[in-house]
C-alpha cells in the first residue's frame, strides 16, 4: 500500500454529523512531545522471523504529549457531544467494550482533520520507524472509548487490535478517576492467551502474572502513546467507581512493504454502519496496488502458470472478501449498497430529537451489481 484511501464522499445515515465545530489547527491544538522510552517487539519476546515480517520493530512507546491544553479541551467537548450517538454494536460492544464510538471522522471534521494532520503523521512515523497514514477503513480510523455505565465491567479486556498501528490518547484528567489503567503484557500474544486459557480469553477468570504486566503512566490529559496494537497484548481495567474516562483511538496503516496487516477477517464480524462497503474499498485498494506492481514488474519471460498465479495472488484477498459477502448469513442484508444500518444509540432512539440532528439531503444509492 503506497497511499491511504480518501474518506468516502457520504456517510452512514445513522451517524449524526456535529454542527458548529472549531476548525482544527495543528499550531494551536497540538503540542507534540517525545516519549521517554520505547518497548520493542523483541522486548516483548517475539522472534526474529516474526519481527522481520512486520513494518516496524516497535512494540509501544511510553506516553508523550500530543494535544495542547486547548486541543484536549476541544476534543474532550466534541467527544461529549458525540456520546449520545455512540455505537450499539452487540457484535463487539456487549462482549468486550463498554461504551464506544467508531467512525468518529464521519461525525466530526475536527477529528478527521486531526487524524490526517501531516505534522502528527510525520511525528508518529518517526517513532514507528515506518511511514504511517490515517487508516483506510473509516470505522477504525478514529474511535472513542467511554467509561461503561456498569463499572463492574472492564473498559476493554485482554486482546490485540485488528489494526497494526494505533494511538491511545487520554482526554480526561487521570487524577479524576480511580482504576481504568491501561496495561500491557510483557510477552507475546500467544503466551498471554495460553496463560489465560486459549484464544477465547474474554470470559477468562485467570490473571496474567503480575510481574509481567506493565501499567502505562499518563501524566495528564492530552498524553497518549503509539503501539503496534496487533502485537501488543493489552487491556483497559475497570473503574473502581463511576467517573468520566474518555480515550481517543486513532488508527493508522503503514505504507510500503511489508504488506498491510489489517485483520479484515476480524473486522467483517462487526456490525458497524457502512462497514461492508468500507472493507470492500480497503480490499479493492490493496488489490489495485498489487495489480499495479504486476503491471510494472511482471517479467516478459514469465510462464503462463506463473502469470496466472501472480494474478490470482493479487486479487485473492479481495475475492475472499467477496465470497464472505455472498455467504448465506449475509443474504438477508441484501446487496452491499442496500445494507440497513441502525447500530447506533442515536439512531435507535430517533434522530429528530438529537441535539446535533438537522435535515440532510438523502443520497440515492445505485443498486449493487448482482454476483
Amino acid at each position: 500500500m503506497k497511499t491511504t484511501l480518501p474518506f468516502p464522499a457520504d456517510k452512514p445515515e445513522a451517524y449524526i454529523r456535529l454542527r458548529d465545530e472549531p476548525r482544527f489547527d495543528a499550531g494551536r491544538h497540538l503540542a507534540l512531545g517525545a516519549p521517554a522510552r520505547a518497548v520493542s517487539l523483541a522486548d516483548l519476546g517475539y522472534d526474529a522471523p516474526t519481527i522481520a515480517a512486520r513494518p516496524s520493530r516497535l512494540g509501544l512507546t511510553s506516553a508523550f504529549r500530543i494535544f495542547s491544553d486547548e486541543g484536549v479541551a476541544v476534543m474532550r467537548e466534541l467527544a461529549r457531544r458525540m456520546e449520545s450517538n455512540r455505537n450499539a454494536d452487540a457484535a463487539t460492544g456487549a462482549n468486550r467494550l463498554g461504551a464506544y464510538i467508531r467512525g468518529a471522522g464521519y461525525r466530526s471534521q475536527f477529528v478527521r482533520d486531526f487524524c490526517e494532520c501531516p505534522q502528527l503523521l510525520e511525528h508518529l512515523s518517526a517513532l514507528a520507524g515506518a511511514e504511517l497514514a490515517r487508516h483506510s477503513v473509516p470505522a477504525v480510523a478514529c474511535g472513542i472509548n467511554y467509561a461503561p455505565d456498569d463499572v463492574s465491567r472492564a473498559i476493554d479486556t485482554w486482546h490485540v487490535d485488528s489494526v497494526s498501528f494505533d494511538a491511545v490518547i487520554l482526554l480526561t484528567d487521570p487524577a479524576a478517576f480511580c482504576g481504568g489503567e491501561f496495561q500491557y503484557f510483557r510477552g507475546t500474544q500467544a503466551e498471554g492467551e495460553a496463560i489465560l486459557g486459549g484464544s477465547g480469553v474474554r470470559g477468562s477468570t485467570r490473571e496474567l502474572p503480575a510481574e509481567r504486566v506493565e501499567t502505562m503512566d499518563f501524566p495528564a490529559a492530552g498524553y497518549g502513546f503509539l503501539q503496534q496494537g496487533d502485537m501488543v497484548f493489552h487491556r483497559a481495567c475497570r473503574l473502581r467507581e463511576r467517573a468520566e474516562r474518555t480515550t481517543l483511538l486513532p488508527s493508522f496503516v503503514a505504507l510500503g512493504a511489508p504488506p498491510d496487516r489489517t485483520n479484515v477477517d476480524s473486522l467483517r464480524r462487526w456490525a458497524d454502519p457502512g462497514l461492508p462497503a468500507e472493507l470492500a474499498r480497503h480490499e479493492a485498494h490493496l488489490a489495485r496496488g498489487k495489480l499495479a506492481g504486476l503491471i510494472d514488474d511482471l517479467p516478459l519471460e514469465s510462464t503462463p502458470a506463473g502469470i496466472a498465479a501472480a494474478i490470482e495472488a493479487a486479487v485473492a484477498s479481495l475475492n475472499r472478501y467477496a465470497a464472505h459477502l455472498r455467504a448465506p448469513e449475509n443474504e438477508s442484508a441484501g446487496d452491499v449498497g442496500d445494507v440497513e444500518d441502525a447500530a447506533t444509540v442515536g439512531d435507535r432512539a430517533g434522530r429528530a430529537g438529537h441535539p446535533e440532528s438537522k435535515p440532510e439531503h438523502k443520497r440515492k444509492h445505485k443498486p449493487a451489481a448482482a454476483h
